[in-house]
């Protein structure tokens, strides 16, 4: 089965290959879970949240604003706030802000599984790419700054919600960036929504893989577990202001620093934002994604991308080296034949942009450069 890849220091899609001789499986399944343990609990420390009781909470972040290459807004979809960051070069007249070049590529970037701030955790990229991409980071529902939402969050859902929200900001085409979980839906939006993906970046996409089943379904309740541990330790508070006054005295304690990037610094207004969507991270809608995982998984088996879709695949070489299948099994999601499609690993572990954010924006900068994006 694949890699649950539940967000936020370092989630792996974990497989471990359970099919070697009978007398290397004890040896080799073991030193994988290791390894999967150390990286989920390291996970689990930064995304753990659940929050049974829906909260409206008041955001910092202004609406429909614009700092000359930045713009912080909300969409109504079904009735409820979707949070979007806009990165590039835009212009508002009047209630209206736009990019000034609209025939400028088009980046979507999708978080993975249970970011507490997708627009934070994605913004060192986005500002790196911006002046050659008219850059939107999505918060999904119940992620960051977006609000939460009635429903089941299925993959068909959560990429209907995505379409919308393109369709709410006039993109008729784009690029598509995944990491983690995320890439699961990816690769279902370009068949569900193909007249809108012209291009596709995958970094460290989740992969499925049958032979880890049970060990999947284990950490899965390893996974709610802890989060009813965290909800537990957010309802001893008396507010939820409260505990958003401890998480910014003691973020070490409760797990909640911002992300370290080299050779990048976070002001004090991503702080004060990362602090809400921390505070309500992993909420019912997260909790809610994680049960409808299995069957989200289940969608990309055997699943290949389009021969002519541009796709760009980075993988993080902590990955590659420590899980046996990592690269064949993203190598068999695609055709080099084709000369659509490319691979490379790139040193780093799952969140590959923290520690090699320049390799990163070269690799994409010249795969749309080759494919004249």
């Amino acid at each position: 089965m694949p890699g649950i890849i539940t967000e936020h220091n370092k989630m792996i899609d974990v497989n471990l290959n359970l099919s070697i001789e009978k007398e290397r499986d004890k040896k080799e399944i073991d030193n994988m879970r290791t390894s999967f343990k150390k990286f989920f609990q390291s996970v689990i420390t930064v995304s753990i949240a659940i929050m049974i009781i829906v909260v409206s909470f008041p955001v910092h972040a202004e609406e429909d604003t614009t700092n000359l290459d930045f713009s912080s807004r909300y969409l109504t979809i079904d009735g409820e706030n979707m949070h979007v960051a806009l990165y590039g070069n835009m212009q508002q007249i009047g209630d209206n802000i736009s990019f000034v070049d609209e025939d400028k590529t088009t980046l979507v970037m999708i978080p993975g599984f249970g970011v507490p701030s997708p627009h934070l955790y994605f913004k060192p990229l986005a500002q790196a790419l911006d002046s050659n991409f008219n850059v939107v980071i999505v918060e999904p529902f119940g992620y960051g700054l977006s609000s939460l939402i009635d429903n089941n969050r299925t993959l068909q859902n959560i990429n209907s919600e995505l379409n919308e929200a393109l369709e709410l900001l006039d993109i008729d085409k784009c690029v598509l960036l995944t990491h983690s979980m995320s890439g699961v839906y990816g690769l279902n939006f370009v068949y569900e929504y193909p007249e809108k993906v012209e291009g596709f970046i995958a970094i460290d996409n989740t992969i499925y893989d049958e032979n880890i089943q049970a060990e999947m379904e284990m950490e899965q309740q390893y996974m709610l577990e802890e989060m009813n541990k965290f909800d537990e330790l957010r309802k001893s508070f008396s507010s939820l202001t409260d505990f958003q006054l401890a998480l910014s005295e003691n973020p070490e304690q409760y797990g909640a620093a911002l992300p370290e990037i080299t050779g990048y610094t976070y002001s004090d207004s991503d702080w004060e934002e990362y602090i809400q969507g921390y505070s309500l991270s992993c909420n019912e809608n997260i909790k809610k994604e994680l049960m409808q995982m299995d069957q989200a998984l289940l969608t990309i088996k055997d699943k290949k991308f389009p021969d002519s879709l541009p796709v760009l695949t980075m993988l993080s070489s902590d990955n590659a080296q420590n899980i046996p299948i990592w690269e064949n099994a993203h190598r068999n999601q695609l055709n080099f034949e084709s000369g659509n499609h490319e691979l490379f690993i790139l040193n780093g572990s799952h969140y590959i942009w923290y520690t090699n954010l320049s390799g990163v924006v070269d690799h994409i900068n010249d795969w749309q450069t080759y494919h004249q994006l």
